[in-house]
């Protein structure tokens, strides 16, 4: 049975002008996900972490494939538009847990969630640009990857 789509609508709003919005990339994402649903089940996962949520399509697509297991999904990302709506298109799931956290990466919960993560996922940012475009906007900051596109997935 094939799980639907979060519903990101809400991200037309002007508030959200700044956030990524689920393109193909992400949908390979979620495709990916459904496709390991038993083996993520099967792993009853405690604590999962998605890095620059976005939209937070990829979060609240997790927290129904982990459905009825009882998760926290922590979502982070650095522009606070992202945290907003990784918020509102998580709040249609019912049942799981959804935090959000304004921070690069890890940063912020490294301390505290060192050795304790059972699913990490991080759709980075890759299109080639000068590295110094990273982080030069937060909309920037959603898809310039710097040079060869790795230079974000390589500083982590």
């Amino acid at each position: 049975m094939a799980l639907p789509t979060p519903d990101t609508l809400h991200l037309s709003r002007p508030e959200y002008a700044t956030v990524y919005e689920p393109a193909e990339d992400t949908y390979l994402l979620l495709d990916a996900l459904e496709k390991d649903r038993s083996e993520l089940q099967a792993l009853q996962p405690q604590i999962c972490v998605e890095i620059g949520s976005g939209s937070g399509c990829v979060s609240a697509f997790l927290g129904q494939v982990l459905t009825p297991t009882p998760s926290l999904i922590i979502s982070t990302d650095i522009n606070p538009a992202a945290n907003q709506a990784t918020q509102e298109t998580t709040a249609a799931v019912p049942g799981m847990a959804f935090e959000q956290c304004r921070t690069r990466f890890v940063q912020a919960l490294d301390s505290r969630l060192r050795g304790h993560i059972d699913v990490l996922l991080f759709n980075p940012p890759y299109v080639v640009t000068p590295s110094d475009e990273i982080d030069i906007t937060a909309e920037a900051s959603a898809w310039a990857g710097g040079a060869y596109g790795r230079e974000v997935l390589n500083h982590y």
